[in-house]
């Protein structure tokens, strides 16, 4: 089923010249599932063994055809699956320990619970989240999200120019860059974006402040709010001197299929509000028509502290 009208899906971005940097570390597939069938696990609560079975299911998956049995938004992310899995193996995750995270019985959007886990594999760096969504035939998982965290895709887009935007799944706040290497700073506003924890990797990326995104991030993405989010990242360069800005904000939240508000971007007007597309309900409602108050974040916004939180608040990654 094709994307509705006016909505895309998050590519994956190819992975760019790694300047000369080492490439990472390749798993073998194994000849049999042993190996996942003897992970360690940590104890789950009872409403979230299901998600942890639809999980080991997905990893185990011999082929992309099986797992797109156990993929959120499978008909819109097949074409993004075939294309990723001509580069990558689809068969075998293998991973050497499941941790329950959260799980969210009555989460902002989507059609049914939501249930994190971190994924540890020796030859990894460090855990890599994966959430899960109930569907009717299901728990489903976010396979979108998953291979942009475990391929660690943020942090190889800025080892080095490339030409053309890309999109990630981020944590984004404001901060104060006092650095040289960007031109005009004075006239940019600053923002420090991150994968998902506990990856610790961070980097500035900047946005001209008289756009009619800075102009409606500044409404929406206060000092000290720290938000989960689609951003649209681009290189540019100005004689000697390379940056990244921030071209746009496609979704304040990580779901991971198509939402209907349009994306905030540079050269759009301003978003007044946030609805829910039909087919995604809260508590039995669909679509939410209420207007957001000044003061009050929309879906996807929480007030936090400059740090990044150690673990996932809103499990709502996004998709294109």
């Amino acid at each position: 089923m094709p994307p509705a009208s006016g909505t895309t899906l998050l590519e994956v971005p190819s992975t760019p010249a790694m300047n000369a940097a080492s490439p990472v570390p390749t798993v073998a597939t194994p000849t049999g599932l042993t190996q996942m069938q003897t992970l360690e696990e940590d104890d789950a609560p009872p409403e979230a063994k299901p998600a942890v079975t639809a999980l080991k299911k997905f990893l185990t998956a011999g082929s992309l055809a099986e797992r797109l049995q156990h993929t959120l938004g499978a008909d819109l992310m097949k074409p993004l699956m075939e294309r990723y899995y001509t580069r990558s193996s689809d068969g075998p995750v293998i991973v050497d320990r499941i941790q329950f995270v959260r799980m969210d019985p009555n989460p902002e959007l989507g059609s049914g619970k939501h249930c994190i886990f971190n994924l540890e594999n020796k030859t990894w760096e460090f855990p890599v989240p994966v959430m899960l969504e109930e569907q009717p035939d299901g728990f489903k998982v976010d396979w979108l999200a998953f291979v942009e965290f475990k391929d660690r895709l943020l942090e190889k887009f800025f080892q080095t120019y490339q030409e053309g935007p890309a999109r990630f799944h981020v944590g984004i706040i404001r901060h104060h860059y006092f650095e040289d290497g960007v031109p005009n700073l004075d006239r940019k506003d600053a923002f420090r974006v991150s994968p998902a924890p506990p990856n610790p990797f961070q980097a500035s990326v900047f946005l001209e402040k008289e756009t009619a995104l800075a102009q409606e991030l500044r409404a929406r993405l206060p000092w000290e709010t720290h938000v989960w989010a689609v951003v649209e990242l681009e290189w540019k360069k100005l004689g000697s001197q390379q940056w990244v800005e921030l071209s746009a904000v496609p979704q304040m939240h990580w779901y991971s299929l198509p939402m209907a508000p349009r994306p905030i971007s540079t050269p759009q007007k301003a978003l007044e509000r946030e609805e829910l597309p039909p087919g995604i309900s809260k508590n039995g409602v669909s679509g939410k028509s209420s207007s957001q108050s000044v003061n009050t974040p929309p879906p996807g916004i929480k007030k936090s502290n400059p740090n990044l939180p150690s673990t996932i608040k809103r499990p709502l990654p996004a998709g294109r």
